[in-house]
């Protein structure tokens, strides 16, 4: 199985030539679609089912079949605002949902991820100083809502509610996406460190828990991703990687 994946603040975009996985639920929502129109098999609700496109909710267990084809995975975290949800939904029906012809797949997904990043523009000044100060802070700062409220001139109660407003998602589950980020940014390297480098560069208490969050949000184990994924990520000076 191959991966190419997309990582936003608070979903991830997989472009995978197969799907094959034993059953579980994991705290993402998710969105699977067939991009060649071909139906995949899917246990769900206590029986197997055909579809070509699909919505799990967060914590369903499912499992799908070994097929092969053309599949598109939009995995959102579940503590996202409903609005947010919605417009996630919404551009990925946009772009995926009547189906794209396998030559076309990655120039959809380049114009999705720009339309992703469109999406989240942020018009409140403080929230994006914010935003900045995380984004280019030292990898191993470990931000808080106190530290972040004060260097914006807004009280921590006031900052979580409008920071949240802003982006669609929590600060704590903004910053464990930033570094998740990171993490695979890092893993792109022509001498990656190791996991337990990682994950305790990263925030991570060590190794296990890096790698018990990815499976949480993904349902992929980290190893699995390493060994068959390319990243890249929405920023809008971002290149592939």
């Amino acid at each position: 199985m191959t991966h190419i994946i997309s990582l936003s603040h608070a979903c991830a975009l997989l472009q995978s030539s197969s799907l094959h996985t034993g059953t579980h639920a994991h705290l993402a929502h998710q969105w699977t679609c067939s991009l060649d129109g071909r139906p995949f098999s899917l246990w769900l609700d206590d029986q197997w089912q055909q579809m070509t496109q699909v919505f799990i909710p967060s914590q369903t267990p499912h499992q799908f079949a070994d097929q092969t084809g053309q599949f598109l995975t939009l995995l959102i975290d579940a503590d996202c605002t409903v609005q947010y949800q919605a417009q996630l939904q919404q551009l990925v029906q946009q772009y995926f949902a009547s189906g794209v012809a396998a030559p076309d797949v990655p120039a959809s997904v380049a114009e999705f991820v720009q339309a992703l990043a469109r999406l989240r523009q942020i018009s409140d000044v403080r929230i994006r100083q914010a935003l900045t100060l995380i984004q280019t802070a030292e990898q191993n700062t470990d931000w808080s809502a106190d530290s972040l409220a004060a260097a914006v001139a807004l009280s921590p109660g006031r900052f979580l509610h409008l920071f949240k407003a802003q982006t669609g998602v929590p600060l704590r589950k903004y910053l464990l996406w930033h570094k998740l980020r990171r993490v695979f940014l890092a893993l792109t390297a022509a001498a990656p460190p190791s996991f337990t480098e990682l994950a305790l560069a990263a925030g991570f208490y060590d190794a296990a828990h890096l790698a018990n969050y990815i499976r949480d949000s993904f349902g992929l184990s980290l190893r699995e991703i390493v060994q068959n994924s390319q990243f890249f990520q929405d920023e809008p000076h971002s290149t592939r990687l």
